[in-house]
């Protein structure tokens, strides 16, 4: 067993390890996360040991990324290792400094015009361009081999959906924004199967998942299937669901009709297969169905305007992620 000295009276005896929650400022924002630290009860002395699996900064850092939907380290790092590049190559791609990959890859908050930089680089078609003009930076051999590889990936639609989920959903910590579970591809996929079996209109669609999951982290203290909601005008929807319905759609999963109103087109969502459900437990099922039934005679506006009355959507403004904490305020 280490023993663990203070750095200033250098005594041994006395020192008391303490867990407690802090706010840390990042860019003028409060984190709130979990601190552990040492206490000398001879000198007073309050101090960290290094840890990597242990670093506040790490965790404030990762939970602000999660609130503004910015990239983690790992999915900055998956997508260079995908296409062989090295940390350099990336970074002179992208007319960065050598060391700036690098930097995020190991933890470092990106500032707001590299993380656009960063995205706008993980869209094929881009890399696509920016591999095809670029002179100097890699070789011929690397880049031909690098082209086929998108080439390979925008042609296989399996992949594209992968692409997407992976750099925009599952790459977020289970934390209070996603109810302290990870993306759960395929029960997010089947609850939309579940509650477009005979057509439902988007609108309404986003508040049903919405109202699945936060009622079963209510009730369970995790939600359904980890999916993060997005503060819009027309109340809570899954985050960034206007990326993710087309590539359903172009896997033939299901369909898109427009239906016309007086006042206004709305999209109708229709599955083209069954859901799964062998793949939800009695508990999920039990909320997927309570949900389902409890709003059957609300329309979209009317299911909008109640989503306007929670506390999680008051509280938030548009574009903000809204914590699963709210849940306790729901009826």
């Amino acid at each position: 067993m280490t023993t663990i000295s203070c750095p200033v009276c250098d005594k041994s005896e006395g020192i008391k390890l303490v867990k407690e929650e802090k706010e840390l400022a990042v860019r003028d924002e409060l984190i709130t996360v979990p601190v552990e630290y040492y206490k000398c009860s001879n000198c007073g002395e309050e101090f960290l040991i290094p840890d990597e699996e242990n670093d506040p900064f790490d965790a404030a850092y990762r939970l602000y990324r999660s609130r503004h939907n910015m990239l983690q380290p790992e999915a900055i790092r998956d997508f260079r290792r995908r296409y062989h590049l090295t940390q350099s190559e990336l970074a002179t791609l992208l007319g960065l400094g050598g060391a700036t990959i690098s930097r995020y890859e190991n933890g470092r908050l990106q500032d707001e015009t590299h993380e656009t930089l960063l995205r706008l680089v993980m869209d094929p078609n881009n890399l696509q361009r920016l591999i095809t003009n670029s002179s100097g930076i890699i070789s011929s051999g690397k880049k031909k081999r690098i082209l086929q590889a998108i080439k390979g990936e925008k042609g296989t639609k399996a992949e594209e959906i992968e692409r997407l989920i992976t750099l925009n959903l599952q790459h977020h910590e289970p934390d209070e924004f996603n109810g302290f579970k990870r993306f759960h591809r395929d029960k997010f996929l089947n609850a939309i199967l579940y509650y477009c079996v005979d057509g439902e209109l988007k609108t309404k669609l986003n508040k049903l998942l919405f109202y699945a999951d936060f009622w079963h982290f209510k009730e369970y203290t995790l939600s359904l299937t980890g999916t993060r909601y997005a503060h819009i005008p027309f109340g809570p929807a899954p985050d960034e669901y206007h990326l993710y319905y087309p590539v359903l759609e172009r896997q033939g999963i299901i369909k898109t009709e427009e239906i016309e109103y007086t006042d206004f087109t709305g999209e109708k969502l229709i599955s083209q297969m069954k859901p799964d459900l062998n793949i939800f437990s009695e508990s999920e099922l039990r909320i997927l169905a309570s949900v389902k039934e409890f709003f059957k005679n609300y329309s979209a506006r009317m299911i909008s305007d109640y989503s306007h009355r929670e506390k999680g959507y008051q509280d938030t403004a548009t574009g903000d992620i809204i914590s699963y904490l709210y849940a306790q305020y729901m009826g």
